[in-house]
This record gives C-alpha cells, structure tokens and sequence, in this order.
C-alpha cells in the first residue's frame, strides 16, 4: 500500500516533513525551479533531479538537474531519458566526497495548484525502490503554487 504525504510549508523554502526533520530549498533553486513553471499554452513539463545533502532527519536542496535534449516531453508528461541527469549527480558525489546525492525528483504541471497523479506515483514507487532506505522527495511545481512530499510505498 502507498500513501502521499505532503509536507507543511513554514515559508517559502523550509517546510515540516513530519518526520521531526525539515527540508530546506535554496532560494536559487526555487528561483531556476519557477523559469520551468508552464504558465503558457505552450510550455511543456520539465523535470529533473533534486540534489543536495541529509543531515539527520533534516534535507537540503542545493541543487537540480534540469530538462536535457533526451528528455521526452510534451504540455502533459515528461520523461527523464538523457543520461546526462545520471551523470551531473554522479558528478556532485565524486567531487563532495559522496556528500551531495540525489534527494528526489521535481516536475512541473499545466495547473495553478499541482496534486501528483497516478502516473507521478507509479513513477515515484520505482524510483523508492532504487533507495535502499534513503527518504526520497518529490516536487510539483504548478503554474502558482508548489505541491513537496514524499510517497511512502
């Protein structure tokens, strides 16, 4: 059985996971995040990785991948296909020692106020399962406001 938990935002880059721990996202990330929203009838979904560090219960976002020219994508979907989103946060673990890894996933939505679909959770089960262990998290940006949680499969 999975269940969605979305967390409590505190402002606009700290929110509550309920785990007792926060996640915390750069404002520079957020900024880069908010070019991708689709706020025109032309925008396709981007996406990508979440990367950055876990300190106890706490995370930290310090950055992201972001649309690659493999990637698949269209106004209602987007598939992560270039190698390259493999590749940078292979990168950033080599370079910080194993310190900075991949934390989750983000994508966008057509919608003001984004809620994953069947398709973002079937995804996001998969992408738990290559964890061992590790909490992943999970970012929606519509074109106002911002859905983070995590899937508990």
């Amino acid at each position: 059985m999975q269940s969605l938990r979305r967390f409590i935002s505190r402002d606009e880059q700290l929110w509550d996971m309920g785990n007792g721990g926060h996640l915390y996202i750069d404002p520079n990330i957020l900024d880069l995040i908010d070019r991708y929203r689709q706020r025109s009838e032309l925008s396709p979904e981007s996406g990508g990785f979440l990367t950055g560090y876990y300190k106890g219960n706490d995370l930290h976002v310090m950055d992201i991948t972001v649309p690659q020219q493999g990637d698949c994508y269209g106004r209602n979907y987007f598939n992560r296909k270039d190698p390259e989103h493999v590749k940078k946060v292979k990168q950033w673990y080599i370079e910080t020692g194993g310190e900075i890894n991949c934390l989750g996933e983000w994508h966008t939505h057509p919608v003001p106020d984004p809620y994953p679909s069947g398709v973002d959770t079937a995804g996001w089960c998969k992408f738990n399962k290559n964890r061992n262990g590790q909490q992943a998290i999970f970012l929606i940006a519509g074109t106002k406001s911002i859905w983070v949680g995590e899937l508990l499969c």
